[in-house]
């Protein structure tokens, strides 16, 4: 967390309660012949009380936050606060800080900006974007997973590129450096975002030219997004620039380009693609009926090391009915593993056929307005442990599940028809 600022000079005066920048003073990063890389790891951010940071001013040489909303301040905050706003992250007193914010209806959206000229007299044709994304704060239980996008810009005049966070005009999105905060649908209350479990690392080679004398604007945007947001901030910013075309470095363990769901009939279809692999032993494939507990409901191989694109997919073949959320655990050989993004995803059955209790001992009962034709009893990861013939034309049966182990099972019948319908419950 502790890296040099080598490429701006130290504003001393960060140490009173105010700082103001003159609107006259543009500054930007110089990309320099010499020097090939810059550092921030905003520390000389207010590690207590307030400061100024007004809209499209400068804290720091080439260094700028842009609102949607009037406002003025930035506020050292430990995640304590659930207030829209612009935040300096950090524990308390702790000169260890993090730029970050709350977007909301009140406080509008934000983007933090960097600027860089090329001074190498040359072109530029490869730069490295590194940083840490850090969740500091979840809002509320009923909160999805928010995240901090990445855009670039290449110009001979930042004018011509518009600055306000609602307007993505002149920019262009980098999916590789997205930040997802990796903790939602949790009790809403501070986080150490400085602890391994509340951050990621991410790194992404852009393959650009930025012509001798212009300009590369990066930022981060904090949109505005579904339900109050978490508190999500950057730290320890380290950018790389070529005057040569350079190959990304070597990729993380698994580099999933894409993970989706639809429904396929009474199944629920999941694909993902990598767009390579190192040691990549296998994924586990895990639903959860609310977001927050999830079990794995299968096991598919992975593809080693390879620098192909593959694509997988894996049927969930008794999906829940009403929202279900999924998420893939990949594991590498040595047995560590990542998490993917959470997805979901909404599937509707009607209410033809009842099964009750959902929490039982002994029977399930079933009532139908049809014929049904057969039963069987799955666990978790798809095993089925019981199955039986419905031979009686009733529309009433009793289910003995009593031999069962203390556990959460699918039941999945077949009509005449030989469609299924599944539901889930608990034995006790």
């Amino acid at each position: 967390m502790k890296t040099l600022f080598t490429l701006t000079r130290r504003i001393s005066a960060l140490c009173c309660a105010f700082l103001v920048v003159s609107a006259a003073a543009q500054a930007q990063i110089g990309m320099g012949p010499r020097q090939n890389s810059y550092t921030q790891n905003f520390d000389e951010l207010p590690a207590t009380g307030k400061a100024t940071w007004k809209n499209g001013q400068e804290y720091l040489p080439g260094l700028a936050v842009y609102r949607s909303k009037n406002d003025t301040i930035i506020t050292a905050n430990t995640g304590q606060a659930n207030t829209g706003g612009l935040y300096s992250y950090g524990a308390t007193g702790s000169t260890d800080r993090a730029l970050g914010s709350l977007a909301s209806t009140n406080a509008g959206q934000f983007t933090y900006n960097m600027l860089f000229q090329n001074n190498t007299g040359n072109t530029i044709k490869s730069v490295e974007v590194k940083y840490t994304g850090e969740q500091w704060r979840i809002s509320n239980a009923t909160a999805p997973q928010h995240e901090l996008s990445f855009w670039y810009a290449i110009t001979s005049d930042p004018a011509s590129v518009s600055t306000i966070p609602t307007n993505n005009k002149g920019w262009t999105e980098v999916p590789e450096l997205k930040f997802y905060g990796p903790k939602f649908y949790l009790t809403g209350g501070p986080l150490n975002g400085n602890a391994a479990e509340n951050k990621a690392l991410l790194q992404h080679m852009l393959q650009i030219e930025v012509p001798a004398g212009y300009y590369l604007m990066l930022r981060w945007k904090d949109a505005d997004e579904i339900e109050a947001d978490h508190g999500l901030a950057v730290d320890d910013v380290t950018i790389t620039w070529y005057a040569q075309t350079v190959e990304a470095p070597a990729p993380l363990p698994v580099e999933l380009a894409h993970f989706g769901a639809s429904i396929k009939g009474a199944q629920v279809e999941l694909q993902w693609q990598t767009a390579s692999e190192d040691q990549n032993s296998h994924f586990v494939v895990e639903r959860s009926p609310d977001g927050k507990s999830f079990e794995g409901i299968g096991l598919v191989k992975g593809n080693g090391t390879t620098a192909l694109t593959t694509n997988y997919t894996f049927v969930d073949q008794v999906p829940l009915a009403g929202i279900s959320y999924y998420r893939l655990k990949q594991v590498d050989e040595d047995e560590t593993y990542t998490y993917s993004k959470v997805i979901y995803l909404t599937r509707k059955v009607a209410q033809e056929i009842k099964v009750y209790p959902t929490i039982t001992t002994n029977e399930l009962q079933v009532t139908s307005d049809r014929q049904l034709r057969q039963m069987f009893v799955v666990d978790a990861m798809g095993r089925k442990l019981l199955e039986k013939n419905l031979h009686k034309p009733a529309l009433q049966h009793a289910i003995d599940v009593s031999r069962l182990e203390s556990g959460t099972y699918v039941l999945v019948l077949l009509d005449e028809q030989s469609k299924r319908h599944t539901s889930r419950f608990v034995k006790r």
